[in-house]
C-alpha cells in the first residue's frame, strides 16, 4: 500500500517498488491524500489566465488524477486500485492545527481496511509542508492503530530536500536499464508539472528510489531548524537554528502536537521571538489551541510532534518542518 500527498509522487518516489509489485503479482491499493489542485503556477500557464476561480481550481484537480491514474497504468497498475481522498492541496499542515481527529481515523480505517503486507509513506524529513504533514498524520493515525505497533513493514520515502537524517540511514533500491525507461515514461504522464519543471522532474528517472524503515521506537534525529528537544516535569525545552533572513510579517510559530494514549489530541502554539540560536519555551508561554478537553496539568503519555511554521507568500502556506519524539510522558501545566 502506497500512500501519496499528490499525483506525481507515486512516479517520482515510487515507480520502481511498484514495477516490483507489479512483477512479483501482489496486491496494490495506492492511496492519494491530495488531487494537487492547489498548483497555480503551471495552471496559470495552461490556462493562460491570473485569477483561478474554485472551479478552475476542480478542474485542474481532475486533470492531476487522470495523469496519475495514466502513470499508474504505466507502471501496471489498475485504476480501480487506486483512491483519492481529496484533502485540501497545501492545506495539510492546516489539518493538524485543527480538528485532526477525524483525519486520523478516515487514514486508520483505509490501512485497516486494506489491512497491507508493506505500507510506504513520506518521511517527516521530506521539505514539502503536505509530505512532512502527512507523514506526522500517518504515524499518530498507526499509533492508534496498533499501540504495539503496526504488523506490517512500514517504510518512508523523501521526495524533496537532501536530509542527511533520511538519505544518511536510508536503503537504496538498484533499478535496470527497462526500469528506469517505464519510471520515466511514467514521469512523462504528469504533463501539467513538466510545463515548469521538466529537467527536475526527468532527473528523478534515473535517482535510484530510497526507503527508510519506519521502527516503532526509535531514536529522534534531528534535521532543520529543530536541532534538540529534552523534556523535564514542567520544562519541554527546544533548541532552534533560525535564519536571520525575514520570512514573513507575522514571524515564525511554534507548533506542538500532543497524542495521548487514549487517542486524545491536544495542541499547543507559541509565536517565537526574534531568531535565537537557543530558545526555552515552558508551558506557560505557549498558548493551548482547542482541540481536545485535555486540560493543562494533565499527565500525557504521547508521541510529541514540533513543527515550525514559516509564512511564506509564494507557496501561499506555511512551510512546516517537523521534528518527532518517540512515545514519553510530560506534564504541562501553567508556572
Amino acid at each position: 500500500m502506497l500512500i501519496a500527498p499528490h499525483p506525481d509522487d507515486e512516479a517520482l518516489a515510487c515507480s520502481t517498488i511498484l514495477q516490483h509489485a507489479v512483477g512479483a503479482g501482489a496486491a496494490i491499493r495506492v492511496l492519494y491524500a491530495t488531487d494537487g489542485d492547489n498548483n497555480p503556477w503551471p495552471q496559470r500557464l495552461l490556462d493562460r489566465k491570473w485569477r483561478l476561480t474554485a472551479a478552475d481550481r476542480k478542474r485542474w484537480g481532475e486533470l492531476r488524477r487522470a495523469e496519475a491514474v495514466a502513470a499508474l497504468h504505466t507502471l501496471g497498475v489498475d485504476r480501480s486500485d487506486a483512491d483519492f481522498l481529496a484533502l485540501p492541496d497545501q492545506g495539510l499542515t492546516g489539518l493538524l492545527m485543527t480538528d485532526c481527529r477525524s483525519i486520523l481515523e478516515q487514514f486508520a480505517t483505509s490501512v485497516s481496511a486494506w489491512s497491507p503486507t508493506h505500507l510506504l509513506v513520506p518521511s517527516v524529513h521530506d521539505t514539502h509542508p503536505d509530505h512532512n504533514a502527512l507523514a506526522v498524520i500517518l504515524r499518530l493515525a498507526l499509533a492508534n492503530l496498533y499501540p504495539d505497533g503496526p504488523p506490517m513493514s512500514v517504510w518512508t520515502y523523501a521526495v524533496h530536500g537532501n536530509s542527511e537524517a533520511f538519505f544518511g540511514r536510508a536503503q537504496e533500491l538498484r533499478q535496470s536499464r527497462s526500469e528506469t525507461a517505464v519510471k520515466e515514461q511514467a514521469i512523462r504522464s504528469h504533463k501539467t508539472q513538466l510545463m515548469l519543471s521538466r529537467r527536475r522532474f526527468l532527473a528523478y528517472a534515473g535517482r535510484p528510489e530510497c526507503f527508510l524503515k519506519l521502527e516503532s521506537h526509535e531514536v529522534t534525529h534531528a534535521d532543520g531548524p529543530i536541532r534538540q528537544v529534552s523534556r523535564q516535569t514542567h520544562v519541554l525545552r527546544v533548541r532552534l537554528l533560525l535564519s536571520t533572513k525575514p520570512m514573513g510579517t507575522t514571524g515564525t510559530t511554534l507548533f506542538v502536537l500532543g497524542q495521548e494514549c487514549a487517542a486524545c489530541v491536544c495542541a499547543f502554539l507559541s509565536a517565537l521571538p526574534q531568531p535565537r540560536f537557543l530558545t526555552a519555551i515552558r508551558a506557560s508561554a505557549l498558548s493551548l489551541r482547542d482541540i481536545a478537553a485535555t486540560p493543562l496539568g494533565a499527565s500525557l503519555q504521547f508521541l510529541l510532534t514540533l513543527f515550525l511554521l514559516h509564512p511564506c507568500s509564494l507557496l501561499n502556506s506555511s512551510v512546516a518542518r517537523g521534528f518527532l519524539m518517540k512515545p514519553g510522558g510530560l506534564k504541562l501545566h501553567r508556572l
